[in-house]
Formats: structure tokens, C-alpha cells, sequence
């Protein structure tokens, strides 16, 4: 029976709620303001409503969100988001989420685990770390939903990401446990492990050891968001094997029409892993087919470390 997993990433919901006094002397405050002057504009919440009720018709068996669900870490945005969630008609035994950078936007976000108290339905799994909340494994028949998280608090105007060195040897472990044999292990990250965009204030930091563990334990499929944009990669994987890494634009991006917004479904059958894109048609104001295509090994090619 072939298995059917959407992935939708980076909506960037709004709300004000929990909104406190002193988040105005700190980075929320010009992070507030980009939401309002820059995003409000970019990121349209009406795709994403609309996005959510073509998702609940698709017919899918899980849905994976790849983080980056508010702005700057209110619980307001993540009350939009959990609203929104409702409507794709999943509930949290068919929806895995992780934080993205605007999850984890503040120290206090960290230290209080906001983000998992509320997301935490989404994140209950059958395999983690002892003590540890990342990275976490959730087994839906022989599709491993692999949950690790790529973000902490970071300086005003950076966005980078780091897995760190305890979650890099704890998902090790976990992709070659014995419970994952015989499963397709997708592996879900905020932050994409290659560079498609210059400068380091928004790569993934310690992106060369995150793929020196896929190269020795493997995956089928490594599923990212952050830079709002479609992108195929293939990497290394143990014993000459290839893995792809797919990155997916945004779900309520409003923006030129070869990047608005969009979620893809992957079919995981007796024959590979199809991946079909979705997208929002401003002419037809509806969601359609855009690409369709089979992830299957290709020759070697060289990627941006």
C-alpha cells in the first residue's frame, strides 16, 4: 500500500497574543516590524486557509510541518497555526511538527519550552534520546518520521542553525537503531544541511557533520523549509547510495508566482518515492499540479557544504 506524506513549511502565522511589554526592548521589536512592513505583505494567510482546505481533499496519510510556523515565538501565531491545523482535518496522531528559527525566536522561548509545550501532541514518538526532546522518531508503519531540530535564539538580522553535538550522535544512533530496519526514514530539519544562499548568517552551522551522519547511517529523504524555496540536492549516503534533500517554498508566500504559495505529497510505493508539488494559480485562484517526479538515484553530483 503506498503511503501519501504532505509537507508544508515556513507559514509564518500572525497574532499578537501573549505579547508582553518588554519583548519591545528586545529582538521582537524589529522583528515585529519586518512582520508588519515586509511580511504582511509577502505572506498572504489567506493562501495558507486556502492551501489547508486543498490539503484536507488530497487525501494524505500524514502531514510533516518543517517549522518557522509564526514570526517572532507569540502564542498568538502559534494559535493561528494550531487553528489552522484543525482545518487540514488531521489530528496530532497524523501531524508531525518542528520548530523553524521564528519558532525559537528568544532565549525564554528556550528556556521555558513554550514551543514544545504547545506543539507537543505533534511531537509524541516512539523513539528519543533519554532526557532529550530532540531528535525524536515517530513510526507510521514502515515510514520513520525522524524530528530534529535546527534552531536556537539567534542575534537581530541572523538566522543560522545548529543541530548540535548530543542531537548529531543521538540521531546517528537512532537511524541505524534496529526498530528503523526495513523502514524509509524521512528526516525533518528547519534549516537546509546544503548552501543555496550566500553568506553564513542564515546556513545551518555545522552543516558538514549533519551529513557526515547521513553519509554513514542513511536516509531515504531529508525534507527542510527556511529559504522559501523549491530545491532538489542529492548527498552522500552510506555504501554508495545517494539521498535526496528537498526543500519547499512556503506555504502562505504571496509573492512572484514561480515561488507562491505551495506544499508537496510524497507517494512512497513498491517502485521509489514520487514527489508532486502543489501551488497556488493566482489566474485560477486555486491550488494545481505544478511538478511531479521521481526521486530515484541519479549520477554523482557535487553539492554546496
Amino acid at each position: 500500500m503506498t503511503f501519501r506524506l504532505a509537507h508544508v513549511t515556513d507559514p509564518h502565522f500572525r497574532g499578537l497574543t501573549g505579547l508582553a511589554p518588554r519583548d519591545l526592548l528586545s529582538k521582537r521589536l524589529p522583528g515585529l516590524v519586518n512582520a508588519w512592513l515586509r511580511r504582511r505583505r509577502l505572506h498572504d494567510m489567506n493562501l495558507v486557509r486556502s492551501l489547508g482546505e486543498d490539503l484536507r481533499h488530497r487525501g494524505c496519510d500524514h502531514l510533516v510541518v518543517t517549522g518557522d510556523l509564526s514570526n517572532v515565538g507569540l502564542a498568538g501565531e502559534w494559535h493561528a497555526a494550531l487553528a489552522w491545523l484543525q482545518t487540514t482535518g488531521a489530528g496530532p496522531e497524523s501531524v508531525t511538527v518542528i520548530p523553524g528559527n521564528h519558532d525559537l525566536y528568544s532565549r525564554d522561548i528556550v528556556a521555558s519550552g513554550a514551543f514544545e509545550r504547545t506543539f507537543g501532541s505533534f511531537q509524541e514518538a516512539q523513539l528519543r534520546p533519554p532526557g532529550a526532546r530532540y531528535p525524536f522518531v515517530r513510526l507510521r508503519g514502515r515510514v520513520a518520521l525522524v524530528g530534529v531540530n535546527s534552531c536556537e535564539p539567534t542575534p537581530t538580522l541572523q538566522s543560522w542553525g545548529r543541530v548540535g553535538e548530543a542531537q548529531l550522535r543521538a540521531l546517528d544512533a537512532l537511524l541505524v537503531s534496529p526498530e528503523m530496519r526495513g523502514c524509509t526514514r524521512v528526516v525533518l530539519i528547519h534549516h537546509p544541511p546544503i548552501v543555496y544562499r550566500g553568506g553564513e548568517r542564515r546556513n545551518l552551522r555545522d552543516r558538514s557533520r549533519f551529513l557526515e551522519v547521513i553519509s554513514r547511517a542513511g536516509a531515504e529523504l531529508v525534507l527542510h523549509g527556511h529559504d522559501h524555496r523549491d530545491a532538489l540536492t542529492w548527498v552522500e549516503g552510506p555504501r554508495g547510495t545517494r539521498v535526496p534533500v528537498v526543500g519547499l517554498g512556503s506555504a502562505s508566500y504571496a509573492g512572484r508566482p514561480e515561488a507562491r504559495a505551495r506544499y508537496n505529497v510524497y507517494e512512497f510505493g513498491p517502485d521509489g518515492i514520487t514527489a508532486t508539488t502543489f501551488a497556488h494559480d493566482p489566474v485560477l485562484h486555486r491550488f494545481g499540479e505544478v511538478q511531479r517526479q521521481v526521486l530515484a538515484d541519479p549520477s554523482p553530483a557535487a553539492c554546496r557544504v
